[in-house]
């Protein structure tokens, strides 16, 4: 048979547990370093100087990702697939 403690007013333990700290997902690949560019973001910049599209615009045209220039800029590296599609959009626009 079972028994059970049946005073729950006993004394009480604070226990602290340490939490790690959370982990950030970044979409596309990590970049290498805190000083990296990808080098079609280069282009992307000076089609973008040239033509006066917006970074929003450029990006949904291109691959129907709004969000391209920006995660661009934050770090994140196409790939070559994506990198390819963005050329050919950028010759077919020149």
């Amino acid at each position: 048979m079972l028994r059970y403690r049946h005073n729950v007013t006993g004394p009480r333990y604070s226990v602290s547990i340490a939490v790690p700290a959370p982990v950030v997902a970044k979409g596309g690949r990590a970049s290498q370093s805190n000083t990296y560019t990808a080098p079609i973001l280069l282009e992307i910049e000076r089609h973008l100087r040239r033509t006066g599209m917006s970074d929003r615009r450029f990006g949904m045209e291109a691959i129907g990702d709004p969000a391209l220039i920006h995660d661009l800029r934050r770090g994140r590296d196409p790939s070559s697939k994506t990198a390819a599609r963005i050329r050919a959009f950028m010759q077919r626009e020149a």
